[in-house]
């Protein structure tokens, strides 16, 4: 498998749309590639968007399997292994 693409919306520390393409310049010029940033830049939430898409998980989710129910809108809960703890505060889909 060769990943092309990694594409999301409103994903933790990722505001709107974002799109990182393997088989442009300057990634596809590259065998080997460092992400890099200062923190909260995106770095793990690119990661997490791939993880996401192939096994529907994170591994920063799973670690949280043993935490309590949280609150979401109104009178709803989600557990913390939901996805849906990865969006982006304030953003109403992703």
């Amino acid at each position: 498998m060769r990943i092309l693409a990694i594409r999301g919306k409103n994903l933790a520390s990722l505001a709107g749309e974002f799109e990182l393409h393997f088989r442009q310049p300057p990634l596809s010029d590259a065998g080997l590639f460092a992400i890099c940033g200062p923190t909260g830049s995106g770095k793990s939430t690119l990661l997490d968007a791939l993880c996401l898409a192939l096994y529907d998980a994170t591994p920063r989710l799973t670690r949280a399997a043993g935490k309590s129910i949280l609150p979401d809108i109104g009178e709803d809960t989600i557990t913390p292994q939901d996805s849906r703890n990865l969006l982006r505060r304030g953003a109403g889909e992703g």
